[in-house]
């Protein structure tokens, strides 16, 4: 591997150049403003006919020549002439680099609302990890609880969470390195957050007095001062045009107080009515263009001639199905002149891990997809799910794939190689960046195959991470699976000792101490659920079974509460560990 993401162009020569003895840069900043000041060996020329983000880098016996139009492609082609230096020691291949990315957009969006909030530092390793894969936009998502909004200051007044400081301190973070900071709140669907508060609950659409609401009601004016009152506390602290608003999975959307205005509108036409209005808003007020998941719209294209002029319809799909079925969608929102991104997912959520074969497959069609449909870019979610459990070091490999898919999809999809190029080299991307060299990616992607052992296959989660999160009486999942029709212990001792093989063989390597606690935990996390889908199968036999899982558990506990406040903000660790605390009465109530 000469570089990752692999460029569009590179042509090797004989020969080698030695780079004079200085150091590569304490950072990725350090290096370009050094590059700026004129780097001994490294020539500098600007060429008004490059785009935005190219750069040519020309490295021959007489040094280092790159070519660029503008401080952004500079910054991209010190990105990948630093990483060529700590790769090849200073000794540098000769070579011929034409280089601009594929798409335009090129993001990373993690979900900070379900529980866990990184810390600054974890946040800024963050950003220089996308930054060194030439990703130029990062989002936060948010609904309620998670930032200190000044319009509603008593709602976080004991929680520990995001300020407007923090913000804009990543705000200028991100700017150092051309990516754009996109706020993230969401404004129609998933606000129970702040719909289950008492004082909030009549902007809600609910059908009786006891449901607590997941959807505003966008008929009232209350509910729309609500959300100007969010964004005046939020969006100032953001220098990017834009504002992803959300307003996906807006269930109440045709039923409740709004059902009879729906059935004489549409249920289009109302959420264009509310997309519109907070656009307008917004535009007005802020000075932002939106973005918005497009699900809830998808099935009605006759309507996208109502979509704002600059808004960005975001087509998420995590699963094979759905991937597959984003190229009708692409074709419509290019057909009716739609801005759009594509959004596949890391799919850790809801599986402690990443499914890898449908998150690669995911990414890999997302992005032919939006090269050959004029997407405006692609956008990688990261969501959160019972309390974010899992760590951030299950999104790398994703993370690292998107990045080169997002720059450069390469050759088409052919019918047998999967691009296991893109996906060995992403992995070894990781494992010099992240892991100091050691070679742990190729195991991590094993483990994370793990769910391909359990007797179904769920949608967006793993039996084992959804059955631990559920009560040990409860086999079924929604509509899609009853653990009671799945066989018997043979699926899951299977998982068991799958997991428990990987992780010897992690063990062996030279490692990070605090990494390898955290892969480490997420075996146990994930042993632990697979016995506990036998404990369900058979309660009545399984007390037996109780101390070691209990034990379990007991181990789990403190490892999983240290490693979370290294990373993290204390705020959301307790939804999780309620879970494990729960799992750990109701088994010991098998033995009374």
């Amino acid at each position: 591997m000469i570089l990752f993401p692999q460029p569009r162009r590179l042509q090797l020569f004989d020969g080698t150049y030695c780079m004079p003895r200085q150091s590569a840069g304490d950072s990725l900043v350090a290096f370009f403003r050094a590059l700026q000041a004129g780097t001994q060996g490294v020539s500098l020329s600007c060429d008004s006919v490059l785009p935005q983000e190219a750069y040519r880098i020309l490295i021959d016996a007489s040094g280092v020549r790159i070519s660029y139009s503008s401080e952004e492609g500079l910054f991209r082609a010190a990105t990948s002439l630093r990483q060529m230096i700590v790769r090849f020691q200073g000794q540098l291949p000769h070579m011929h680099i034409e280089d601009a990315p594929e798409l335009k957009k090129r993001g990373y969006m993690m979900d900070v609302n379900c529980g866990r909030i990184p810390k600054m530092e974890t946040l800024k390793s963050m950003i220089d990890f996308l930054a060194s894969l030439k990703y130029n936009e990062f989002q936060l998502y948010m609904e309620g609880g998670c930032f200190k909004y000044s319009a509603y200051p008593e709602e976080t007044a004991d929680i520990d969470c995001l300020t407007p400081e923090n913000i804009r301190e990543l705000d200028a973070y991100c700017a150092e390195r051309f990516i754009d900071f996109v706020p993230n709140q969401n404004s129609f669907g998933h606000m129970r957050k702040w719909l289950q508060k008492p004082h909030f609950r009549h902007l809600g659409l609910f059908g009786s007095d006891n449901e607590v609401p997941n959807t505003l009601n966008p008929l009232l004016p209350e509910s729309f001062d609500f959300m100007r009152n969010l964004y005046a506390s939020l969006l100032p602290n953001y220098s990017s045009k834009y504002v992803n608003i959300g307003l996906d999975e807006a269930y109440g959307l045709g039923k409740y107080q709004i059902e009879s205005y729906c059935k004489e509108k549409g249920n289009d036409v109302v959420f264009m009515e509310w997309l519109n209005k907070l656009s307008s808003h917004i535009e007005e007020a802020h000075g932002k263009s939106v973005m918005f998941w497009a699900d809830m719209i998808y099935n009605y294209p006759e309507s996208y001639h109502m979509v704002p002029k600059d808004a960005i319809a975001l087509e998420w799909g995590y699963e094979l199905i759905q991937s597959q079925r984003m190229t009708a969608h692409c074709i419509d929102y290019q057909n009716a002149g739609v801005k759009y991104y594509v959004c596949p997912s890391v799919n850790t959520h809801g599986s402690f891990t990443s499914r890898m074969d449908v998150t690669t497959f995911n990414i890999r069609t997302c992005a032919e997809l939006a090269a050959e449909y004029g997407a405006e870019g692609m956008l990688l979610t990261e969501w959160g799910e019972v309390g974010h459990p899992y760590s951030w070091i299950w999104c790398l490999t994703p993370a690292a794939l998107a990045g080169q898919y997002a720059w450069n999809t390469g050759a088409k999809q052919d019918g047998e190689t999967f691009k296991a190029d893109f996906i060995r080299s992403a992995e070894d991307f990781v494992d010099e960046a992240f892991f100091a060299g050691a070679k742990v990616s190729r195991h991590m992607y094993r483990m994370a195959n793990y769910y391909l052992l359990e007797p179904e296959r769920v949608h967006v989660c793993t039996m084992c991470a959804k059955q631990l999160s559920l009560p040990i009486s409860q086999t079924r999942y929604a509509h899609l699976f009853d653990l009671k029709d799945s066989g018997d212990d043979f699926y899951f001792d299977n998982v068991t000792a799958y997991v428990r093989r990987i992780m010897e063989d992690i063990e062996k390597i030279s490692l990070d101490e605090r990494l390898k606690r955290e892969i480490r935990l997420t075996a146990k996390l994930i042993t632990l659920g697979s016995e506990v889908c036998k404990v369900k199968l058979h309660p009545k036999e399984s007390a037996g079974d109780v101390p070691a899982l209990t034990a379990l558990i007991d181990e789990i506990l403190p490892e999983y509460t240290e490693l979370w406040q290294f990373r993290n903000f204390e705020t959301g660790i307790e939804l999780f560990i309620d879970q494990l605390n729960k799992r750990k009465s109701e088994l010991l109530a098998l033995t009374k």
